[in-house]
């Protein structure tokens, strides 16, 4: 369990959120980080989040999702274990297709990881499809970083007018890595109809 060293009583602890993604639209990488109240925006509705708080604070090392990464060899024992005792009681049954009901039986850690890994997976399928605004403080990662990096690519031109390809070169900018830290977050809501700057306008207006 975790405890704080001055004696401090756990009625007085909460649990850091922290979400971190990589973004790149071809012109160059950012890093999106998110905290507390943000994160869980980011993660969207759905998460049971008093259930994963409560395991949190029985993990010293916190809980961790990392989409590359498979679950934890101690959250397949726990599975294994709690499906044994769903399918052995006689009060309790679990259907084959519907692994829903086998996290009530889980340590409170390991439900924990299992909910947070359930949703972060489903997460993609979700939202893939939805808009979202994002409001970011940006910053480069490096301090010695303050314009945008410039070069010379090759380019050809066909003309319409005349049968031909010309060659030349074309100017070409690439952003520094960023840092985005994120601020708020508004998603659109199903059947409204986007608008890319509707977002900006109401920014502008509270001024």
């Amino acid at each position: 369990h975790l405890f704080c060293p001055s004696g401090c009583s756990t009625s007085f602890a909460s649990v850091k959120w922290e979400c971190s993604a990589i973004i790149d639209d071809g012109s160059g990488q950012a890093k999106l980080y998110a905290e507390r109240e943000a994160a869980l925006l980011l993660l969207g509705n759905g998460l049971l989040v008093n259930d994963i708080e409560t395991g949190a604070m029985e993990s010293p090392s916190g809980i961790l999702f990392q989409a590359t990464l498979p679950i934890s060899a101690n959250l397949m024992q726990s599975i294994k274990t709690a499906t044994s005792t769903v399918k052995n009681s006689e009060k309790h049954t679990i259907p084959n297709k519907d692994c829903r009901l086998m996290h009530d039986f889980l340590p409170p850690n390991a439900k924990a990881e299992y909910l947070l890994q359930y949703h972060c997976r489903q997460w993609h399928q979700r939202y893939f499809h939805q808009h979202m605004d994002i409001l970011c403080r940006c910053k480069p990662l490096s301090a010695d970083v303050t314009a945008v990096n410039q070069s010379e690519i090759p380019v050809a031109h066909a003309w319409i007018s005349k049968v031909g390809i010309d060659f030349g070169s074309a100017l070409t900018f690439t952003l520094p890595p960023l840092k985005l830290t994120l601020e708020e977050v508004c998603m659109g809501g199903e059947g409204i109809e986007y608008d890319i700057w509707q977002g900006w306008d109401t920014l502008k207006k509270l001024r």
